[in-house]
């Protein structure tokens, strides 16, 4: 498993706003034509600043050019336009990479349990 992250800031009269949109919208297809798989996805809010984490197995560009198609994900990116702090253009690939270039937080570790076995 993959995990990755963005973030990106919000007008602060709209913090409401984007928190409802973003509770709420419709759930994207989980799986990409080539097998990578969104696993989950979390959103935290704090103040005017946004944090999306996603968990992947496979290709972070084929989850990224999957989600870009989800209708529900683009009705979402609409949405949140008028609200974000600064605007962007997902409107072509070279808008959407310098987004998502500026927005992606570096990935500094990830520790997950182990446990043994325990006979019974």
């Amino acid at each position: 498993m993959q995990r990755h992250a963005i973030t990106f800031r919000v007008k602060a009269e709209s913090v409401d706003a984007v928190r409802e949109l973003l509770a709420n919208y419709e759930p994207p297809e989980w799986t990409a034509p080539d097998g990578t798989r969104l696993l989950g996805t979390s959103i935290f809010l704090k103040g005017d600043t946004v944090v999306r984490v996603m968990d992947i197995e496979g290709s972070l560009p084929s989850v990224m050019a999957h989600l870009a198609q989800q209708p529900s994900i683009q009705a979402l990116e609409r949405a949140l336009d008028p609200h974000l702090a600064e605007p962007r253009d997902l409107s072509t690939p070279e808008g959407a990479r310098a987004f998502f270039g500026a927005a992606m937080m570096e990935h500094v570790t990830t520790r997950v349990a182990t446990f043994a076995a325990v006979d019974r």
